[in-house]
Formats: C-alpha cells, sequence, structure tokens
C-alpha cells in the first residue's frame, strides 16, 4: 500500500529524529545552575507524563514532605486528595518514629519493639514499671507542620525539613503517655506513666478498700484532681514536663488527619490500605459505650480500663477487647481499647485536664481561647498573665463542629452544626453561661460519652478549681522549647 505524500513527509521525519539522536554521552556538558533547566517526570497518580523545572526537582527531593487537602464545602470528613510525596505518605508513620519509647525523665528514649513493648527495638527485656523510665507514645524526630487555608481548600501539611513557601510550625521530639492516661506516685505527688500495680501507684481517687476485688484502681490511671494539681504533678518529673499539653493533643489529631485521610477517628476499623497503599479507616468508638448511671453503679464512675490495656497491639492501628468483671468474674463491659499507632484511649475512658490552655469567658457568652506561649514559662489556670488569646467560641451552645481552628495548634471549634460523621467530628461544649471569670479546657471524652468523643472534642463547662472522678490526665514532654507561631520558609 502505497504511503501519501503527507505520510512520507512524517515518516522522512521520523527517520531524520533518529539519525539525529545523541546519546546520553553525546550531549554537551551542563553547568551546575539549576535554573532554567527541564525535565521530565512520570505521574503514576495521573499516568501521563510532565514536565518539571530541575530546580523544583532538586528541592522537592531534598525538602520531603507529604499532605492531605480537604474540600470546605462539602460535609464529609474525608480529605478530597492528598498532596506532596505519595512515597512519604505511605511510609510517614515510619520516617516520624510513631510508637512507643521508654523516656527517662532527662528526655533521653530507647525506643521498644514495635510488636512486644515488654522488649526494647534492639531485642533487649524492657521494664515498663517505672525503673527505666515512662512509658510513653511519640516521634523521635522533629518535624514540621502546615495548615492553610485557599479559597475552600484546607490543606494539613508535614514535613522531615521546613517546607518551602510555607508558615511552619516546628514540632520537636515528643511523647505523651502511651496509656492515654497516666497514674500518681502517691509517696512524692508525681504524675508518671509507669505501668505498676503496686500500692504507691494505685490510681482512681486511691480508694484501697477495692484492691482485693475486680474493681480494684491498682494498675489503673488516677482521677479526682483539679488541673493546677496534674500540672504541678508533672513539673515534678523536671523542665519541660507537663500534663495533658494541647500541643501534643493538636499534632496527634492533626497525624491522624494527614495519615488516615479523614477526621473521623471513631470510624470503624479497616485494616486493609487503599488503593495507593495508604491507610484507611479509623480507630472505632474507643471505652466511650458505658451509660452514666451503670458506670455510676460499677465504681462511682472512676477508671475502668488498667494502663497496660491494648498492650498486646503493640504500636500498630485498631483496637482490642479488654473485659472489665464483675465481682463475681462475669463481664460487665467488654472495652474496646484502641491504638493509634500505640498511642491508647486518644479519646473516651476519662476526660482530659489540659495544661497549656482554658479559656476566658466573654460578656456575650462567648469564650476565648487563652494559650501558653512557651512551655517553659509560667502560668497559672484561671489567670490570663502570661497567656496569649487565639480564637473566640460560639456564644452559649453546643454541636459539632463544622469549623476548627488549627492555627497555633489550637484544635478549637470556632462554629457548630455538624453531626459525629461530617466535618471535624468532634463535639464541642461551651455550656456554662459565663459572662466572666475562666474555664477549663477538657479533651477527649469520657466512658459515658459515646460518639461525642474525638481527637478534637472540647468541653468548656467547668471552673478552673473543678475535680471529679472521671476527669484525668495524660503526662506529656519535649526535648525543647515548642513555639505555637509559625515560621514563614522562603521558596
Amino acid at each position: 500500500m502505497a504511503l501519501t505524500s503527507e505520510e512520507e513527509a512524517k515518516v522522512k521525519a521520523i527517520i531524520a529524529a533518529f539519525d539525529g539522536a545523541q546519546q546520553v554521552a553525546d550531549l554537551p556538558a551542563a553547568d551546575t545552575s539549576s535554573t532554567d533547566k527541564q525535565i521530565e517526570v512520570y505521574d503514576r497518580k495521573t499516568g501521563t507524563a510532565q514536565q518539571m523545572s530541575l530546580k523544583d526537582a532538586v528541592d522537592m527531593g531534598q525538602n520531603l514532605w507529604c499532605g492531605r487537602v480537604w474540600n470546605l464545602d462539602n460535609a464529609t470528613p474525608q480529605a478530597a486528595t492528598y498532596v506532596g510525596s505519595l512515597e512519604l505518605l505511605r511510609e510517614l508513620p515510619i520516617q516520624l518514629g510513631l510508637g512507643c519509647y521508654l523516656v527517662k525523665n532527662d528526655h533521653s528514649r530507647r525506643k521498644l519493639d514495635s510488636k512486644d513493648h515488654h522488649k526494647y527495638a534492639t531485642g533487649e527485656a524492657a521494664k515498663l514499671d517505672g525503673s527505666e523510665g515512662h512509658y510513653q507514645w511519640g516521634w523521635n524526630r522533629k518535624f514540621y507542620l502546615v495548615f492553610k487555608t485557599v479559597g475552600r481548600l484546607f490543606y494539613m501539611k508535614v514535613g522531615l525539613t521546613p517546607i518551602k513557601g510555607e508558615y511552619n510550625y516546628t514540632i520537636p521530639i515528643g511523647s505523651r503517655s502511651a496509656s492515654g492516661h497516666a497514674t500518681l506516685e502517691r509517696s512524692t505527688g508525681r504524675l508518671v506513666s509507669f505501668l505498676n500495680t503496686g500500692a504507691d501507684y494505685r490510681g482512681g481517687n486511691n480508694d484501697a478498700t477495692l484492691d482485693n476485688t475486680n474493681r480494684s484502681f491498682l494498675g489503673k490511671p488516677a482521677c479526682n484532681q483539679n488541673t493546677e494539681y496534674w500540672r504541678a504533678a508533672a513539673r515534678k518529673n523536671g523542665t519541660g514536663w507537663l500534663c495533658s499539653s494541647m500541643r501534643h493533643f493538636a499534632v496527634t489529631a492533626a497525624l491522624f488527619g494527614v495519615i488516615f485521610g479523614t477526621h473521623y477517628a471513631q470510624a470503624a476499623v479497616n485494616t486493609e490500605r487503599d488503593a495507593n497503599g495508604l491507610y484507611q479507616g479509623g480507630l472505632g468508638p474507643g471505652v466511650t459505650q458505658k451509660d452514666w448511671s451503670a458506670w455510676n453503679s460499677y465504681n462511682g464512675c472512676r477508671p475502668l480500663v488498667p494502663m497496660d490495656a491494648g498492650l498486646d497491639l503493640g504500636d500498630s492501628c485498631g483496637e482490642t477487647t479488654v473485659n472489665i468483671l464483675n465481682d463475681d468474674g462475669s463481664t460487665w463491659y467488654a472495652a474496646k481499647v484502641n491504638s493509634f499507632f500505640g498511642l491508647k484511649n486518644s479519646y473516651g475512658h476519662l476526660w482530659y485536664h489540659m495544661d497549656d490552655e482554658f479559656v476566658r469567658a466573654n460578656e456575650d457568652t462567648t469564650v476565648t481561647h487563652l494559650v501558653a506561649p512557651s512551655i517553659y514559662g509560667s502560668w497559672t489556670v484561671g489567670n490570663a498573665t502570661g497567656m496569649i488569646a487565639y480564637s473566640t467560641s460560639i456564644k452559649k451552645g453546643e454541636g459539632w463542629a463544622t469549623m476548627l481552628s488549627m492555627d497555633n495548634l489550637e484544635n478549637f471549634p470556632t462554629a457548630v452544626g455538624g453531626s459525629q460523621t461530617t466535618y471535624w467530628c468532634a463535639y464541642y461544649w461551651n455550656t456554662s453561661g459565663a459572662t466572666s471569670g475562666f474555664r477549663l479546657c477538657l479533651r477527649g471524652g469520657s466512658v459515658d460519652v459515646g460518639g461525642l468523643c474525638g481527637l478534637s472534642s472540647l468541653n468548656d463547662y467547668d471552673d478552673v478549681s473543678f475535680a471529679y472522678v472521671h476527669f484525668g490526665a495524660a503526662l506529656c514532654e519535649a526535648v525543647e522549647e515548642w513555639p505555637v507561631e509559625p515560621v514563614y520558609v522562603a521558596a
């Protein structure tokens, strides 16, 4: 079959191009400037070849980051897509070193085996009773967070180095109680994350009369102290130690959102990865499924699950059943203890008294979020001196957050009207009606709160002096100063 003249011209052009082709070794040497040089790249997400400047390619390789994007016009808590490096997003928990550690008061730490927390990652036996440090969950490298809204798109980014062209929050190496809540060393009043069933570490309200029953508080977290007590107890470990910290809780919520691609932590556990090899699903309901009256009848609404609950999960994500027993040995409550790479009870069981945040009540019944600018500063919960005012809440009311500020690591709801499975999946209580004075920040929820619990759930109802048996605290630490103001890094 004869070619047309047009087809002959195309064939001749192909032959000429082939004859004129050069091997890489035949090309002239380039100068060392990356400006104005282009390379071809292949995007596996779209299946297309694309061009990129050599400078951008080098920057991307040297400044790895990943993240998720939410469309604010949609009520779904699911991210619309990912951004940045898909490879890093798959490996982010490993790259950050998410998991459990034994941390000493000088902030030195040793990683525990990812599957068996009774031994170190190096294989030696590890003691979780306090003799070798606090049983903590956290990360072992400094990293960077970016939160920004562009039009109606909300971005959460995580960088292993500062992300260029963005306002970066520096996240120092840090940790929080791996069991969720901590207990007290009764002889010293020190807040500790020890898995120890000795009388000196009796949890709850230190009621010894239940020691020989299935309702014993031996080995359980402590409760029934006010926030100032918890703060002082944490600082008995030394500089850089706090009780439940807004900073740590905000990072936990952000990492869950980026890694799982959703704000709905209470979604059912799904151990399968999605088509991109990313985590999906949630962590399950947690210890949130007993009503108040039943809990009160059982042990007066005090701690239920021991601090070693969920130890069998290692550094995995998922849930395990812990049977809470009646004195006759029958099961009273099959509690679902969840794990986020080894962090248990990040919501539910007991409310968390927060250290570095509280709110000021305003004349119109809104509250203003007050935040400590330094983890090394001196402040008193209930006194605005030394605190910085950030977001302001809704007027007296409550509901599921539709808007929430992650600026300054606040993790603070600013509008409501959603539901358990929409937007931020976080319930907010501003129900005191106070028009002056100060109120506590309580986070996470408790056994009786059910689906209202969550990583960003917040209760501003209680007076700053308040203590109760279903309130506890985590032990938190960081190796260096932790500012809440972002720093711009030039592109």
